[in-house]
């Protein structure tokens, strides 16, 4: 008897097998490439729409600044794009310079950005170590400048500033006398000193002001002013002001002062000032 035959499916041909094979192989690289090619589309669109900063400029800083100020606001700005530009990282890439008291930024354009720098004000120039420190008003040195302004008045010390700041007593002094100097007066000055143990200062083209100590500033610069405004102190060589209401200052003949006073019926007195001979006299400083 002959041999029955199997029962079952006709076999699957392998060559069909194999072409579904290769074709889902294709599809998963054409939907790889495409995802590919949607990222790329979308960065460069992103790119496009906001774009790295190139250009930057910078306003407020002063030319004493150090060039390193100049090069971490440059190089922080630059890291950043346009839209997301953060005056967070300026702030962060010039921490270790004082002297930035404040940033703020504006964009400009498709790829610029201003900058604007509001300095910390040198209030004294310290002369110590052979070094010209820069302090602001609470005697802190101030960091990020090359120099001290020239236009700034000195005072010198034999005491190095400790952890960034001044512990000098006569540094603080000076600092607070010049704090509630006026500005007209404040900018003339160019050097403060404690001759005979007299705090006294110096102006550009300009009598010493003798202070004395650092009590009633304010009420002695007042009196400084009303001296020197009037036309009897022209070419007077020291104004004393220890007593504010009683301000004198030497004028020509050293043993004569012009004193300043509430009263007086002479022309001198109507201009707040009045004779009053040997009341300094030379030696008293």
């Amino acid at each position: 008897m002959p041999p029955l035959p199997k029962l079952g499916m006709p076999a699957v041909p392998a060559r069909p097998r194999v072409a579904i094979t290769l074709d889902g192989w294709l599809a998963k690289r054409l939907a790889i490439a495409a995802v590919a090619l949607g990222l790329a589309l979308g960065g460069w669109l992103l790119f496009r729409s906001n774009p790295q900063v190139r250009d930057v400029t910078i306003v407020g800083l002063s030319r004493e600044a150090q060039p390193a100020v100049v090069s971490a606001l440059e190089d922080a700005a630059r890291a950043q794009s346009v839209g997301g530009f953060s005056v967070a990282r300026l702030r962060q890439a010039v921490a270790q310079y004082t002297l930035v008291a404040g940033i703020s930024a504006t964009t400009e354009g498709s790829s610029g950005v201003s900058i604007t720098i509001r300095e910390r004000p040198t209030a004294l120039r310290l002369a110590v170590g052979g070094a010209a420190l820069p302090l602001d008003a609470s005697g802190a040195v101030i960091t990020g400048l090359a120099h001290a302004p020239a236009h700034i008045a000195t005072v010198r010390s034999a005491h190095l500033p400790v952890h960034g700041r001044t512990t000098d007593p006569f540094v603080l002094t000076a600092l607070r006398v010049l704090g509630a100097a006026p500005a007209p007066l404040r900018s003339r000055v160019v050097a403060l000193t404690a001759p005979r143990g007299l705090l006294t200062v110096y102006l550009h083209r300009g009598p010493r002001l003798i202070f004395g100590d650092d009590t009633l500033p304010h009420a002695k610069w007042d009196a400084a002013a009303a001296v020197l405004a009037s036309r009897w102190s022209a070419g007077a060589s020291y104004v004393d002001v220890r007593i504010p209401s009683r301000a004198a200052a030497q004028v020509g003949d050293p043993n004569t002062t012009l004193t300043s006073a509430a009263g007086g019926s002479s022309a001198a007195a109507a201009a707040g000032l009045t004779n009053a001979a040997t009341a300094l006299g030379p030696g008293s400083f």
